[in-house]
């Protein structure tokens, strides 16, 4: 897990699970570090599978209620709970390369037959929570949302952006040295003079 933010940059980095338990990220610390950005734009860095549903509500909230622009790049994964995060950003770009998956909540419990009825409804209720947050995000429909998870969906950069999950691609490719170009101008002279001076020699070798 990696959880950090810089206020210069601007800036909050989440790799892990969400979630208050150990090496998880949980709904406060998410909270705190982004009251630091307070008034300003922020750009969230997210690399999730997931985690609990009650945190990632809550900083799903904390981000709606944000008093500044909200910009969340996806590195390789956002699923489950993550992708209601990211529901949340004023914008969401996607590297390429990465996935999204967006399903029903799910739980391990324990206890009689009316326990177990409470918790289906209790998971009902998440579900149309859930649902509601990507159908503000996408503009399709609570019962099309509930398809999807239903489903467990699985989609590729091109699909999330196709269907609205997501706002911009962002293509991962070699990028080139810094120096690469300014180091291959400043060895030309230094290479030239070389293969003067060897010409220079074999001319000299030539004569004799």
């Amino acid at each position: 897990m990696k959880f950090e933010t810089d206020i210069e940059a601007g800036t909050i980095t989440m790799r892990g699970a969400i979630g208050d338990f150990e090496n998880g990220i949980s709904a406060d610390d998410f909270r705190d570090a982004l009251n630091e950005h307070s008034g300003g734009p922020v750009t969230i860095h997210l690399n999730s599978e997931g985690g609990s549903v009650t945190d990632g509500l809550s900083i799903y909230n904390a981000i709606m209620q944000h008093d500044g622009e909200v910009t969340i790049h996806i590195d390789t994964i956002a699923a489950s709970i993550a992708t209601v995060i990211s529901a949340a950003a004023d914008k969401v770009v996607m590297n390429s390369n990465a996935k999204y998956m967006i399903h029903c909540a799910w739980t391990i419990a324990a206890g009689n037959s009316t326990e177990f009825k409470n918790m289906s409804q209790i998971l009902d209720m998440m579900d149309k929570d859930i649902a509601e947050a990507y159908s503000q995000r996408t503009g399709g429909s609570q019962q099309e949302m509930l398809a999807l998870m239903k489903d467990e969906t699985w989609m590729d950069s091109e699909t999330a952006l196709a269907m609205g999950f997501v706002d911009e691609v962002y293509k991962v490719e070699r990028q080139p040295a810094a120096n690469s170009v300014k180091e291959a101008f400043a060895m030309a002279p230094f290479v030239a003079s070389k293969a003067s001076a060897t010409a220079r020699r074999m001319k000299l070798r030539l004569k004799k």
